[in-house]
């Protein structure tokens, strides 16, 4: 869909909501509006004029009785048996034993699924399920009724955008901690800023919080995930899954949805069916697309290969990651969570190219490993990429496999997690800049502005942000922290050479 197109969508259902006098039917044309900008990425963030007409609906709270439990309420709208809110909400009660856990649902339309359930009764967690067919304005009463007969001492949202149960719920509410999980932070979302905390699993996303979505003082947290200590050896893993051990498997795991060519760029299909042809000895596993769906994604009639598996949907993903030499980040959706998941068991990570990336997850590891990894910024960029990764030698192999599995579970699981969360979040420095709006909107129109320009255009670009931000943040936003030179034909050293050049560092 053209850009003009999305705007002109947005606008008329923009005017709709705005119009609209009926606070149910004001609800619902806001989720649509959600839903249609979700679908679409308009170059947006965050609309204030819908949020100060949604504010209106917000249910005031009155003051509870003091706390004296040690209780979380869950917040989100439907558990799958595969997912990131599920495996994040699974990963938190995980994490968090001396807690007393309770999960709401507003849109679960089905029973929970047998792996959630199962893990949910194992660890006591109760479970409250909205009535799905209550309109807009009742659920919200009937989710901040449910929340206040608990009174807990913390209430973490994992909610999909276009759910506003919980803004109209807990916008106004002085009587919770209410804290927002965004592990999804490139989507359009409404009303983040209401909230007594937004958590951010990487620095661009906070950018993006604070400046596209308003909320002042986001805060980042890794992502957490289970506790899962043993890792057993690879090469029996291949041979207990039916794979010749002496093989390399690379690993992926995404959706039909999120799979899909973006901006005319190539798929993870067409990638994937490029390094098949390339690497014939090589295996390539991928998780969550069926034989059809990646039939259908290739857009042409295809056999597929013998070494690539697609196994579809797969509920326990364990026995496939522990199989896995390299896991390859899905794109143009990226999934921080599924990449941390393969890592965490050895698996090398091969990262997209930032150019196709909406959700670039080079951030989920930590600074002390990001040194050792390749980030690509190009197709030309990942190829290479796979090539040195395969061409490793065995020793120099195991030893990254090893510290990348190390790095993880010190810092994305167990006891330092959760003190992490209580006590030792990062927060956004958003001291350096100095005219958010017009950073923003560099920022925001960068796909439509940028895409087809010149290495020349964009040093023009690069220098008037100079006078916006400090050369440190305008330097991490060169090298790879943002989208500012992503479709660009630059590797990391050319941009280095060029951010001393011009910034004089």
């Amino acid at each position: 869909m053209s850009d003009q197109r999305i705007e002109k969508i947005y606008s008329k259902l923009k005017e709709e909501v705005i119009s609209e006098t009926d606070p149910n039917m004001q609800l619902i044309k806001s989720e649509q509006l959600i839903f249609f900008c979700w679908q679409n990425y308009p170059v947006r963030f965050s609309d204030v004029d819908v949020e100060s007409k949604l504010e209106k609906l917000f249910i005031k709270s009155e003051k509870l009785a003091e706390k004296k439990n040690n209780h979380i309420v869950f917040v989100a709208s439907t558990l799958f048996a595969v997912g990131g809110h599920s495996r994040c909400i699974l990963s938190f009660i995980d994490n968090l034993p001396n807690f007393t856990h309770t999960i709401i649902l507003t849109r679960q339309q089905k029973t929970l699924p047998e792996n959630v359930s199962n893990f949910l009764k194992e660890k006591n967690v109760d479970i409250v399920l909205l009535e799905t067919n209550l309109l807009p304005f009742e659920k919200s009463l009937k989710l901040k009724t449910e929340v206040d007969n608990i009174n807990p001492s913390k209430v973490y949202l994992f909610q999909h955008p276009d759910d506003l149960a919980p803004l109209i719920a807990f916008g106004k509410n002085t009587s919770h901690e209410v804290v927002q999980y965004s592990h999804a932070d490139h989507v359009f979302s409404i009303g983040t800023k209401y909230f007594s905390k937004q958590l951010e699993f990487r620095n661009t996303g906070a950018l993006i919080s604070h400046y596209g979505k308003n909320v002042k003082s986001p805060q980042i947290q890794v992502l957490p995930i289970q506790n899962i200590y043993e890792t057993p050896n690879r090469n029996e893993s291949k041979t207990k899954l039916g794979f010749d051990s002496t093989q390399k498997i690379i690993g992926s795991l995404t959706n039909f949805g999120k799979a899909k060519s973006y901006n005319n760029s190539p798929s993870l299909v067409d990638v994937l069916l490029t390094f098949s042809a390339t690497y014939p000895n090589c295996i390539f596993l991928v998780i969550g697309l069926t034989e059809s769906e990646f039939k259908t994604i290739a857009v042409k009639t295809i056999q597929i290969p013998k070494n690539i598996h697609c196994v579809g949907i797969v509920v326990d993903p364990l026995p496939y990651y522990q199989v896995f030499d390299f896991f390859l980040e899905p794109f143009p959706i990226g999934s921080g969570l599924g990449i941390l998941e393969a890592c965490k068991h050895g698996a090398i990570p091969i990262f997209s190219p930032i150019e196709t990336s909406l959700c670039a997850t080079f951030e989920v590891f930590h600074p002390s490993i990001q040194s050792e990894l390749i980030e690509a910024t190009t197709f030309d960029a990942l190829y290479l990429s796979i090539e040195h990764y395969l061409n490793l030698e065995p020793e120099k192999f195991n030893a990254l496999s090893e510290k990348i599995k190390n790095k993880i579970y010190q810092y994305h699981r167990g006891e330092k997690w959760a003190s992490n969360l209580e006590n030792g979040l990062d927060a956004f420095d958003n001291s350096t800049i100095k005219n958010p709006e017009e950073f923003l909107k560099m920022e925001a129109m960068f796909f439509q502005y940028y895409q087809k320009k010149s290495s020349n255009e964009l040093i023009e670009h690069l220098l008037s942000l100079k006078q916006l931000v400090s050369k440190k943040l305008l330097l991490s936003l060169l090298i790879g922290k943002n989208r500012l030179f992503s479709i660009f034909d630059l590797n990391k050293q050319n941009v280095k050479r060029m951010a001393n050049k011009f910034l004089k560092l």
